[in-house]
């Protein structure tokens, strides 16, 4: 990226990375040194003008979150769940998730770098 003038680098973390989520450390610890990573890549390299951020979405309905859809006693508990959990009362959509995707690689977030972009319908903040 260098030698090419610049580039942007989006690393996938989870809203797990930006607050404290129960009895997940393993998971929350790894995603918080996801943002970590992030903000100190994008110190070394925004001279080279290449933009690091991190993409921290909250539940997505995919195939993902079968085991613990299962967990919960099925699709009808997880959805009580996210209800109680996440102030917007939804999950979210895969292409919701990739239309934050394409604003990080565009342009359009041409003065942005070392960021957690946060996509969870308030749920860290709830």
């Amino acid at each position: 990226m260098i030698e090419q003038g610049g580039g942007v680098i989006v690393n996938t973390a989870s809203n797990s990375g930006v607050f404290y989520d129960r009895e997940m450390i393993a998971y929350a610890t790894s995603k918080h040194a996801v943002v970590a990573m992030t903000r100190q890549i994008s110190l070394d390299y925004a001279k080279h003008n290449v933009r690091v951020n991190a993409l921290c979405p909250g539940w997505v309905d995919t195939p993902f979150n079968e085991p613990f859809i299962a967990q919960m006693g099925g699709r009808e508990a997880i959805e009580r769940y996210v209800r109680t959990k996440i102030p917007m009362q939804r999950w979210a959509a895969a292409e919701e998730i990739a239309e934050a995707i394409l604003f990080l690689v565009s342009d359009r977030s041409s003065f942005m770098t070392g960021q957690a972009l946060v996509i969870d319908g308030g749920e860290s903040i709830g």
